[in-house]
This record gives C-alpha cells, sequence and structure tokens, in this order.
C-alpha cells in the first residue's frame, strides 16, 4: 500500500451546474407528527379488569370452601351425636328385651307363669298335653 493520495493535491473539479434555471425552490413548511393511532389505557384496563376478575374469584372460591367446610363439620357433630343417640337406645332395647326384665314387668301387671303348656294341633283340632288355670297353681 502507498501513501500516496488518489488525487493530486491542490486540484479541485468543478462540476458544471448545467444551463441555469429560474425555477422557484418549493416553499418549507412544518409538518404535523402523526397522531397517535392507540393509546395503552385501554389494554392496561383490560388487565387490570382480569386481575381483579382472577383475585375475586379465587376469594369466593376460597369463602365457599370455608362454608363447606364448616357445613361437614357440623354435620359431622351431627352424625356423631344421633350415633350416641342410636347405640343408647339399642342398650335401652336390649336391657328392656331381656328374660328377666320380661318377667318382672309381667308378674307386675299380675301375670303367673303357665305350669304345663298344652299345644293344639291345628289339622285335627287335638289338645296335646294337660291343660289347667294358671291361678290354679300359683
Amino acid at each position: 500500500m502507498s501513501t500516496m493520495p488518489l488525487r493530486a493535491p491542490g486540484r479541485v473539479r468543478v462540476v458544471d451546474p448545467g444551463p441555469a434555471t429560474t425555477a422557484p425552490l418549493p416553499r418549507l413548511r412544518i409538518v404535523r407528527a402523526p397522531a397517535q393511532s392507540r393509546t395503552r389505557l385501554p389494554f392496561l384496563v383490560l388487565c387490570v379488569a382480569i386481575l381483579a376478575s382472577a383475585l375475586l374469584g379465587a376469594l369466593l372460591l376460597n369463602v365457599t370452601m370455608a362454608q363447606t367446610s364448616y357445613a361437614i363439620r357440623d354435620r359431622q357433630v351431627e352424625l356423631a351425636r344421633l350415633q350416641e343417640r342410636q347405640q343408647n337406645l339399642e342398650q335401652h332395647l336390649e336391657v328392656a328385651a331381656s328374660p328377666r326384665t320380661l318377667a318382672d314387668r309381667a308378674t307386675a301387671l299380675g301375670m303367673v307363669p303357665a305350669p304345663a303348656p298344652a299345644f293344639l294341633r291345628l289339622s285335627d283340632g287335638a289338645i296335646i298335653g294337660e291343660s289347667e288355670p294358671a291361678g290354679a297353681a300359683g
């Protein structure tokens, strides 16, 4: 590479502008910037609305689940109470149906035990066994 310039120094090239024209130059004027076609406000409002509705939905879901859990707990307490009552009633029934309790209640009503039972055969109407009144034995 050489250090020599491509053009000779001191020589200026003059360009011929051609025939002189006297056409008037156009006047310059101020041009306004184009108006912004869309603002960001509707998009931001939409985003905030979606966020608010999602938070509100989560809140409502949480409240509903809490109410349901309280209702389930109340039903479980009621079920336990009813099961306990059922067990108490079954226990009272077993006591009342025992042979000793039945015999005591029959005696309190004035009943006496039968000394010897007699049976009736339905096919021919025959009485099997000796039958005597209960009051005679007691």
